[in-house]
């Protein structure tokens, strides 16, 4: 004769149904947090090719600016002695054979036949010194830099490269090409920084000389 079924208490059903949540839960965390830790995808920055003679003047943020750019390409700028805080374009070679300059006076331009910022060789950003309405681009307080002055480049993935101003100087924009695409010697890393200075001419439409700073990485 079968022995009688014993009828299942509800304590254990509880723990085993427990069991099984806290099981569902460990799965789902662990996945989770294999995707958070992979890397960021991110949309391939534009390269800037026109440079533009009334570049937006609007901060970043009012204009609607996004940032976009690989892990691999550089961010933002921060120059504390000169109170920069900056996001990074990226530009190349305009209409005019030149270095392209951003389409927003706030922000500042990597040039992407340079080296990237912390790699070997000369990396090369370019900025505004003032907008036609105003008087505040992104690099209007470079002549202030000084030797010892510190450079923090933020790349896509974060993370941070550090330089030191080594030398700033004021050149005729016809000699500036010759100083800004010059590694210096004993730098093996390094970083030009270039706006432009000196009295505005009315038929060129351009500024008189350029200011370059010259800085290695830290």
């Amino acid at each position: 004769m079968d022995k009688p079924e014993k009828k299942r208490s509800p304590v254990r059903l509880l723990i085993a149904f427990i069991a099984v949540l806290v099981g569902v839960w460990i799965v789902v965390s662990t996945v989770m947090g294999m995707s958070q830790n992979q890397d960021t995808v991110y949309e391939p920055a534009p390269v800037i090719t026109v440079s533009t003679e009334n570049p937006e003047e609007k901060l970043p943020s009012e204009a609607g600016y996004v940032w976009q750019g690989l892990e691999k390409d550089p961010r933002s700028i921060s120059i504390p002695a000169i109170n920069v805080d900056a996001l990074l374009q990226n530009v190349g070679i305009d209409q005019y054979s030149q270095v392209a300059v951003p389409n927003n006076i706030h922000i500042a331009g990597w040039f992407v036949d340079s080296v990237r910022p912390g790699d070997k060789g000369l990396s090369i950003v370019d900025g505004h010194v003032n907008g036609r309405m105003s008087d505040a681009g992104v690099f209007k307080r470079l002549p202030e830099l000084k030797s010892g002055d510190k450079v923090t480049i933020t790349m896509g993935d974060m993370t941070k490269i550090d330089y030191e101003v080594v030398d700033n100087k004021s050149v005729p924009t016809a000699d500036a090409p010759a100083v800004l695409f010059s590694q210096a010697p004993g730098i093996k890393e390094q970083l030009n920084l270039i706006t432009c200075t000196g009295s505005f001419d009315n038929t060129s439409q351009t500024y008189a000389d350029r200011q370059i700073a010259i800085l290695k990485k830290l």
